[in-house]
């Protein structure tokens, strides 16, 4: 068991790695990633999330090619639209690239 704390610890039965899905702990510090470890590993956390056995984590997505169009079109889609839905999908960058605006 680590005597290190970390912010947030999510642990769950699937988590997506670099080898694949595994089962895993992992430690969260000032928004970013620090530690990665095997599930029942134990690492604590001022919040700890457990996923349900149906839940996956995987890292969030970048969609590098969205079109918000504002100014000008907003009433189509956005930047409050188009961020709103991107973050419901799991994608946590977008790259805007001009189309009408």
């Amino acid at each position: 068991m680590s005597e290190e704390r970390f912010d947030l610890v999510i642990r769950g039965r699937r988590v997506l790695t670099t080898a694949g899905i595994a089962a895993r702990e992992v430690g969260v510090r000032g928004g970013k990633i620090v530690a990665l470890e095997p599930l029942g590993n134990g690492l604590q956390g001022d919040e700890v999330v457990e996923l349900a056995d149906d839940e996956t984590l995987i890292p969030g997505l970048v969609d590098t090619h969205v079109h918000v169009n504002e100014p000008g079109r907003t009433e189509w889609e956005g930047f409050a639209s188009a961020t709103r839905a991107a973050a419901a999908g799991g994608v946590t960058t977008i790259i805007d690239m001009p189309l009408n605006s």
